[in-house]
């Protein structure tokens, strides 16, 4: 289970057990009946939320039989698609289902993540306030086992575990986003053990538009967004920021958290003659505060800390389509992350991940629908850390790692059978070769689609687990060997009369698992180990999206188990689910509502050794937003999250936001 400790290198620099706050790591402790602290919502509108559930899924056993009797012409929030993917496949198809949430016009939350709650396999951790540490995890495993992607970037941070950090991402210029479930490292390499998260910022249409947003908690949102689309290429440019004095994240004082977050993305396109040039750059700067959690209880309290987040991706592509059998890409591209830890005003400590990527990807178009990819690639990542030396030793670090790579992918699509083998050689100089593969296949007989995969993935070590970050309650472990995992999936999708039904079983195996909270009794502290079992994940998946007219409904459940050595793993929901609906109310208005589910989970109680696993409640939230359109050109826009200001945690001791209300303008020309 490696490495949500990465995260918390920046943001918690306390004692041991503080630093393991927000690892999400298993303690060799007895599973206990406590329920912590957690405060349950009132019970009038938790009634009212269940008879909401209750309507909704009414609502869904009838809408597919009589209920809206217009002609198709809705959008879905979220669809399975089978082409133009480029998250699971360089050759842009794939038999695989990908969850695709398209960011249209709308009304949305204030945070991108949000708009991924409860959407098949997708679990959200999100430390707090809004801006502060989020992660995901997707089928029950750990959140650095997704890789992350914004116009085929590499966003995880290899200095914080190969991870990346939800609560910095804003949806500015983001068109869609893209969910894959299950391994891909056959194309994708180390960091996809567990999935693909592709954001996408390639325009769709010409825009040329202005937001001003204003909420509560002092929330101020604006932004500028440019596009232009024609024939041969696209240019689009969009800047702007979120600026909020927060809300408490302890669960004791009256403090807010405040957060700021600008954002700059850049995405063109240009074809000439036989050859198309591909650029994008995106630019963060995000400002988080947060609060100490020191002993005994390593809680959060109020305090004066902050962390400051500088994030900036570019990528640089270009294809020759010259010939009919040929299409060879080559991209370069480059991630450096900023962290930095501010106590008082001054600088703590902090650290900068680099990553670099050249990869030369060949397509070849064969016979009776056959294609064919070999890509070669090149990757190095780089770990810089500072801080003040101490006589436990000293946190000042310079490490490096290469690897090189070989894949191919072969793709047969002779309807109505399509089938792909993908297999990837990867070498790393510090751990040896990795062989990778995917099989891959679906048959459609008549509305009806099969589909089956088996594939394998891996994660190496991080940085840190390897090497350490606080001396003096934590020393790295440079023998650990990479995590392996082997899933098989099999699943439906059918479509008839505007209705899309899917549903999906997978059953994953995760060898030499790391925990990066062992107690090392010959240092006196804590490290990171191999673990002698294997850990398991096996769960359901099941989608319906209906389009009648202009309304649109679409519902997805996940059922997940997720253990090692039998217990439960931590911060891994039993039950996910949301209901997102949809109506367009003739030329001008857009109302929409959604309920999102977050079930039961384990989290580990740091105040006392071993630490005690504590159960955080499930919960269900209400969001509800509606567009005006008051001209061709102008539109406002109002958003309501957690509409009954339901109590949740989703991670043990920090509150998450109640009711935010967001209002807005959008103009355009």
């Amino acid at each position: 289970m490696s490495a949500s400790s990465d995260n918390a290198s920046h943001w918690l620099n306390d004692a041991g057990k503080a630093r393991a706050l927000f690892q999400g790591k298993r303690l060799p402790s007895p599973e206990t009946d406590s329920n912590g602290i957690h405060l349950p919502f009132a019970e009038r509108r938790g009634k009212i939320v269940l008879v909401c559930l209750s309507f909704v899924r009414h609502l869904l056993s009838v809408a597919a039989i009589s209920t809206f009797i217009s002609g198709i012409s809705a959008f879905a929030d979220e669809n399975i698609v089978t082409e133009i993917i480029v998250s699971a496949s360089r050759l842009e198809t794939t038999e695989q289902p990908v969850r695709v949430v398209d960011m249209d016009d709308a009304p949305r939350p204030l945070m991108a993540v949000d708009t991924l709650r409860g959407i098949s396999s997708v679990a959200v951790s999100q430390s707090g306030n809004r801006g502060s540490l989020t992660q995901i995890r997707l089928r029950g495993a750990e959140a650095n086992h997704v890789m992350v992607l914004i116009d085929g970037v590499q966003a995880n941070d290899p200095a914080i575990g190969s991870e990346f950090n939800f609560g910095t991402l804003h949806g500015i210029g983001i068109t869609r986003i893209e969910v894959l479930n299950g391994p891909q490292s056959a194309v994708h390499g180390s960091d996809a053990l567990a999935g693909v998260i592709f954001i996408d910022t390639t325009p769709v249409a010409d825009r040329s538009a202005v937001y001003l947003g204003i909420g509560t908690a002092q929330t101020v949102t604006s932004s500028i967004d440019f596009a232009r689309v024609k024939s041969d290429g696209y240019v689009s440019t969009s800047i702007g920021g979120i600026k909020s004095d927060g809300t408490n994240v302890s669960l004791a004082g009256d403090e807010n958290d405040a957060f700021k977050n600008n954002n700059l993305n850049f995405n063109a396109q240009h074809s000439v003659a036989n050859w198309t040039v591909k650029l994008t750059s995106r630019l963060t700067r995000s400002w988080t505060d947060f609060d100490p959690t020191p002993y005994p209880a390593f809680v959060p309290i109020d305090g004066d800390l902050r962390n400051d987040t500088d994030l900036r991706l570019i990528g640089v592509s270009g294809i020759w389509d010259g010939s009919d059998y040929w299409t060879p890409t080559i991209h370069l591209a480059t991630t450096r992350a900023r962290l930095s830890n501010v106590s008082s005003g001054t600088i703590s400590d902090g650290s900068i991940g680099k990553r670099y990527n050249v990869t030369l990807s060949n397509n070849f178009r064969l016979w009776n629908e056959q294609r064919l990819n070999v890509t070669l690639g090149h990757h190095s990542e780089e770990l810089l850390r500072h801080g003040v030396p101490s006589v436990y030793g000293d946190p000042n670090q310079n490490q490096q790692t290469q690897s090189s790579n070989i894949a191919a992918e072969y793709l047969y699509t002779g309807p109505p059978i399509t089938a792909s083998v993908s297999i990837r050689r990867d070498h790393n100089s510090l751990f040896g070769n990795t062989t990778t593969f995917g099989i891959s296949g679906s048959v459609v007989l008549r509305s009806t689609k099969w589909f089956a995969r088996i594939a394998s993935g891996f994660k190496n070590p991080t940085f840190t687990e390897r090497f350490g970050y606080t001396p003096d309650t934590f020393v790295g472990n440079p023998d650990l060997t990479p995590e392996s995992s082997k899933e098989f999936q099999i699943g439906v999708h059918r479509s008839w009369r505007g209705t899309d039904l899917s549903l999906v079983y997978f059953n994953a195996n995760l060898k030499d698992e790391i925990d990066g909270f062992v107690y090392d009794p010959v240092n006196m502290g804590f490290t990171a180990r191999n673990m002698a079992g294997r850990s398991h994940r096996s769960g359901i998946e099941a989608t319906v999206e209906i389009e009648r007219g202009s309304h649109s409904l679409d519902a997805s459940y996940s059922l997940i188990k997720s253990t090692e050595s039998g217990l439960r793993e931590v911060r891994r929901p039993r039950t996910l689910g949301r209901i997102n609906y949809t109506f367009r109310v003739g030329e001008r208005w857009i109302l929409t509502g959604r309920i999102t589910h977050t079930g039961s989970q384990i989290d580990t109680d740091f105040s006392t050794y071993p630490g005690t696993r504590r159960r955080l409640d499930p919960y269900q939230q209400v969001n509800a937003g509606m567009t005006f359109r008051v001209s061709r050109h102008l539109q406002l826009q109002l958003f309501v999250e957690n509409l009954f200001n339901v109590k949740t945690q989703d991670v043990f001791g920090y509150r998450n936001p109640g009711t935010s209300i967001q209002i807005g303008i959008h103009a355009s020309l």
